[in-house]
């Protein structure tokens, strides 16, 4: 199986690990059952100084480096540690990670974290570095690169979580501050990288990250985190790197897709073009049956090019020159004309906000599946198989900002009742003092009533999505 084999596998994997997997229509109707969190909180106020507590470094703190380095030097840092007796297996860390924080064995896991002070100190370092760059060969290599260890920096910020958690339980928030604030930065440098895969991994450690702000939230006479949370960029994990790679990747080993207009290739040309872009999907060139499949390729892709050269014809190429054109040239421009109006077709609705995109989204996917089909054969355009799944993509982009504007009413709210003698405001229309965010996965305002002494906020089932994406908080004051 080829890397780039391994990388659209790993896009699909990673999502459906990290975030559960999407609904489907032919899925048994079920009574959808909504996550619902309890939230045991204190009234409390603005502080004195808004932004005393932030979750990005202040300019006065920030230090000269990059960040990826000494994010590389926190992974290897951590795998040298956990080594010998008493190193913690992943299954044992997952479960500490996933049991509610009144289960967790306090001395067990503060002595497996002992263990890892110093990938801890090069988190903090590089939470304070004024740039982060990942210095990868995306241009040479493209898709056939993957980022090493990316598994590694998930387990990392597990680790990180659980150092939070622990901090918030003994009341040291200062220091829970600092952990959160490493958290969040790595989230943000990781999952702004070039390649979709570290997008995906930075937006589940954001979302670890999160779960983790809650545990503040419900921590006796806790700071109020409202202007901490609003400091943070919007969209917090910007995608627009990974976007451009996934965009351009297929150019790095095969540049002369980008050419086609101007220089025509000959067949053999063009078969070895495809040739290299099988290899990239696993196929085997070594293979002594390879000439024979040359052979059928050829046959096949000639049914391909009636209806190559009249769309290339309807598109205002002169039919004088598609027709003296070798006949492989002719359907391989077509191919990846088609793969470009798709490309981009998918990629612009990452430049708007998800409630505006997601029709958009969910057509171009519909176009792209109709395109594989068009022809009748499995070749009709073999580059398709490069795009990555973005409708689902963005659906967790716009989940992760949703999670954070949920915690951005919660301290409203917080402030509210500070504000007036421990009250819980009757609707969300009585906040006034500072603005509250609308819902960036359903669009609108969220949900919002008081039931049984109870404060009740909720973001909806969203209509591309399960149980499991909505999110209901109940809230009551102690």
């Amino acid at each position: 199986m080829t890397r780039n084999v391994c990388r659209l596998l790993a896009v699909a994997a990673i999502a459906i690990a990290l975030f559960g997997e999407p609904a489907h229509a032919a899925d048994p109707p079920k009574t959808p059952t909504i996550r619902t969190i309890q939230l045991q909180v204190d009234p409390a106020p603005e502080p004195r100084f808004a932004l005393q507590y932030l979750f990005e470094t202040p300019y006065m703190e920030q230090r000269s480096g990059n960040a990826a380095l000494l994010y590389q030097t926190a992974v290897g840092l951590m795998l040298e540690a956990n080594q010998g007796d008493g190193a913690t297996n992943r299954d044992t860390l997952n479960h500490w990670y996933n049991s509610p924080p009144e289960t967790l064995p306090v001395e067990d896991v503060r002595t497996a974290l002992s263990r890892f002070q110093l990938a801890f100190r090069n988190l903090e370092t590089a939470a304070r570095c004024e740039r982060c760059t990942w210095e990868y060969p995306i241009r040479e290599e493209g898709f056939a690169y993957m980022m090493p260890q990316l598994g590694e920096y998930r387990t990392l910020s597990r680790l990180l979580c659980l150092k939070a958690r622990l901090e918030i339980r003994d009341g040291a928030l200062d220091q829970a501050l600092t952990t959160l604030r490493s958290g969040v930065s790595m989230a943000r440098d990781l999952g702004g990288g070039p390649s979709i895969i570290q997008h995906l991994v930075g937006v589940a450690i954001a979302a670890g990250m999160a779960r983790e702000i809650e545990g503040w939230v419900q921590t006796a006479n806790a700071p109020n985190l409202y202007w901490a949370l609003t400091a943070l960029p919007d969209p917090l994990i910007n995608i627009g790197t990974s976007i451009q790679m996934e965009s351009a990747g297929l150019y790095a080993k095969l540049p002369e897709l980008l050419t086609l207009e101007e220089k025509v290739l000959s067949n053999e040309q063009v078969l070895d073009l495809w040739r290299r872009a099988a290899a990239m999907l696993g196929a085997d060139q070594e293979d002594p049956g390879w000439w024979l499949s040359k052979t059928m390729m050829i046959a096949g892709a000639m049914k391909l090019y009636p209806r190559a050269k009249a769309r290339l014809i309807e598109q205002g190429h002169p039919a004088e020159t598609v027709e003296a054109w070798p006949p492989l040239h002719v359907i391989l421009l077509d191919q990846h004309q088609q793969f470009r109006a798709v490309s981009d077709s998918i990629f612009k609705w990452t430049y708007i906000p998800y409630t505006q995109a997601r029709n958009g989204l969910k057509q171009a996917d519909q176009e792209m599946s109709q395109l594989h089909q068009q022809d009748g054969a499995a070749m009709a355009n073999p580059f398709l198989i490069f795009l990555p799944a973005i409708q689902r993509i963005c659906f967790l982009d716009a989940r992760l900002a949703r999670d954070i504007a949920m915690l951005r009413c919660i301290e409203a709210i917080r402030m509210y009742a500070a504000d007036h003698g421990g009250k819980l405001p009757r609707s969300l229309a009585e906040i006034t003092a500072v603005p509250l965010p609308t819902d960036p996965l359903n669009g609108g305002a969220f949900h919002y009533e008081l039931a049984g002494g109870k404060a009740i906020l909720e973001s909806a089932i969203p209509p591309d999505g399960g149980p499991k994406d909505g999110l209901r908080y109940e809230i009551t004051l102690r």
